[in-house]
């Protein structure tokens, strides 16, 4: 899978973005919404690491707190900036949950992506110029 090159062009979604990962991060699932957002088809991303979608502005210590197994292990919310497969940007807020096998064992999670507020994006915008002080 290629590397994009960050483009300063907004990309915005009116649909809410699934996908689901395993412990390891990597993507078991896909919803259709999800693939045209990030510019990939479902089988580019079935089997890749979610972190495909970081965008490089976001700190990498921000970013490996929101997705630590510590924090995983229960649901959480954060507004991020994503990156598309073309470089585009978008911005959604993020609400993971745990997902559990049939024998009731942790087996992964669901991550659903929703539009944000501008609120919420100059908020996380002002927090990760915090970590490059």
């Amino acid at each position: 899978m290629h590397h994009p090159i960050p483009l300063d062009v907004e990309y915005t979604f009116t649909e809410n973005l699934i996908y689901e990962i395993d412990l390891n991060g990597i993507i078991t699932y896909a919803n259709q919404n999800f693939c045209e957002v990030v510019g990939y088809r479902r089988e580019e991303l079935i089997g890749k690491n979610h972190s495909i979608f970081k965008h490089p502005d976001v700190p990498d210590d921000l970013y490996n707190d929101l997705w630590s197994t510590k924090k995983r292990l229960k649901q959480w919310f954060s507004t991020l900036k994503n990156m598309r497969r073309d470089g585009m940007y978008f911005w959604s807020d993020i609400h993971c949950t745990v997902k559990y096998d049939n024998n009731s064992e942790i087996d992964g999670f669901i991550v659903v992506h929703k539009p944000t507020s501008k609120l919420n994006v100059e908020e996380e915008t002002e927090r990760y110029a915090q970590y490059n002080i």
